[in-house]
């Protein structure tokens, strides 16, 4: 292997992403890390009363925490300049504890609108109006974050989760989505004629898999752009709240014609 290829294990934000993801998985396995702060869920439209005061002193740990990691990454790929990032990187912590606050409170959740959707909400008004302040620019690395969001999701994958499921959920993982997804894309690409085809693919997938978690990961495999993978997402809450409404009255049509018949030959005896 020549030289160039083993400085990409250190200069390359791929890499990086492995690196630190697997540095947080094994802090967590060894015992080193034992609680990560959880959003507590709220009611009401007090948004003061939702702020998780107790949990301060552990988010500011883990801010801290990820902020080194992602800038000792950043000032080995880049040098000096990389240390720009600790400002922005704070203030989309922040933004990202909002997103999960907002994201927890019972009325968003009884319509579907989870953290993903307010960061998109948050992060469309900012862009729409001030615009992405200069100073924040370098903390911007969406796919850096994603790519490491990656590999820590990769651990949620259990093989007693596997059995638990049997053969009827093997059948729906390794035969329906696959297939789902093809289909989709066949159908994006040549019936509709979509040049974007990493926007076709990420769309396929997560409307096939698991909404925007899959979005987001088929972005980064597909290398879709910044825009294409905020559609996807803005599409995939849009159907699925949609779907929330509309589903339910058509699983109940059938008992309404139901009632509706019974009560008509009720009336004609």
């Amino acid at each position: 292997m020549s030289q160039t290829k083993w400085s990409n294990l250190y200069k390359l934000e791929d890499w990086w992403s492995v690196w630190i993801g697997l540095l947080l998985l094994g802090t967590v396995f060894s015992g080193i890390i034992t609680v990560v702060p959880k959003m507590p869920k709220w009611k009401g439209i007090d948004l003061l009363s939702a702020l998780p005061w107790e949990l301060l002193p552990k988010l500011a740990l883990l801010a801290i925490g990820l902020c080194a990691l992602f800038t000792l990454g950043n000032l080995v790929m880049k040098g000096k300049e990389g240390r720009n990032m600790i400002p922005g990187f704070l203030v989309i912590f922040l933004l990202a504890v909002l997103s999960y606050i907002l994201g927890n409170s019972q009325t968003a959740k009884a319509i579907n609108l989870g953290y993903a959707f307010w960061a998109l909400l948050i992060g469309l008004i900012i862009s729409n109006t001030i615009g992405t302040p200069r100073w924040m620019m370098p903390a911007v690395r969406t796919e850096y974050y994603i790519k490491t969001g990656l590999v820590i999701l990769g651990a949620e994958i259990l093989f007693n989760r596997i059995v638990e499921f049997g053969p009827y959920g093997l059948a729906i993982a390794w035969l329906v989505t696959p297939i789902v997804i093809i289909f989709m894309y066949l159908f994006g690409t040549r019936f509709l004629n979509m040049q974007q085809k990493s926007l076709v693919m990420v769309v396929a997938t997560s409307t096939s898999v698991c909404g925007v978690s899959a979005a987001i990961a088929a972005a980064a495999a597909c290398k879709a752009k910044k825009n294409e993978l905020t559609l996807a997402v803005g599409m995939t809450l849009i159907f699925t709240v949609a779907m929330m409404v509309i589903m339910p009255l058509f699983l109940t049509l059938p008992a309404l014609e139901a009632m509706l018949y019974k009560h008509i030959s009720l009336q004609k005896t």
